[in-house]
């Protein structure tokens, strides 16, 4: 999922605008299977887990975005590109359309709407080129939707979960990283000569994790 818009010039005034989405562990994303018990009864000691995880996730979504943003840029370091600097306004931006997608439940760069991330800029008074050499660089963004929960096992006749297995934070982050970086769109994000960034993560309540990267 990629749109591409280059200003070659500064007379011609335009913005790069190079667009990238990541879907893991699509299978989740349907949904788990309710914990259940052969009788009907629900598997408290085994929810209670799950609930704690997602919530220890949500709780730590500003140290989740920072493994990231240092694994981003150990992987520009790679390239002989210099490190990103963290933008807290480009990570509200971020955390503003994580929040919209996960409560409206759609998964895209372009909102209901028609806006992308560009508008969202505008909207938030967000103004920061990047010029090198005649190319003015105003901005990207890449997506990420992963689930807290890793995989998990169940009876297939009746739906009761026996176990989950969870990513950490580490896990979280790294999976995240790599499956951009294994993407051409998104490693040309990364790999662009943008000088900011910031990174805007929602959990929600079933465990889902958005990831919004937005550059500048």
């Amino acid at each position: 999922m990629k749109d591409s818009r280059k200003a070659m010039n500064l007379a011609a005034a335009m913005l790069v605008l190079v667009l990238a989405a990541f879907l893991i562990g699509g299978c989740l994303e349907a949904g788990l299977p309710s914990s259940e018990t052969d009788s009907g009864g629900e598997a408290p000691n085994l929810q209670k887990e799950l609930q704690d995880h997602i919530k220890y996730v949500t709780d730590n979504t500003s140290s989740l975005a920072a493994t990231i943003h240092d694994l981003i840029n150990a992987e520009r370091r790679k390239e002989g590109l210099k490190a990103l600097q963290w933008d807290q306004s480009l990570a509200n931006i971020a955390f503003a359309h994580s929040k919209d997608m996960a409560e409206r439940d759609y998964f895209d760069h372009v909102s209901p709407e028609g806006e992308d991330f560009a508008d969202r800029y505008a909207e938030h008074y967000y103004h920061q080129d990047t010029r090198v050499g005649d190319t003015v660089y105003v901005g990207g963004e890449n997506l990420s939707l992963i689930n807290v929960v890793r995989s998990y096992s169940y009876n297939p006749e009746t739906g009761e979960v026996h176990e989950y297995e969870y990513n950490d934070l580490d896990e979280l982050a790294r999976s995240t990283v790599q499956g951009w970086m294994e993407s051409p769109g998104h490693r040309e994000n990364i790999m662009t000569p943008f000088t900011r960034e910031g990174i805007g993560i929602y959990v929600t309540a079933e465990g889902e994790v958005y990831i919004t990267e937005n550059f500048s």
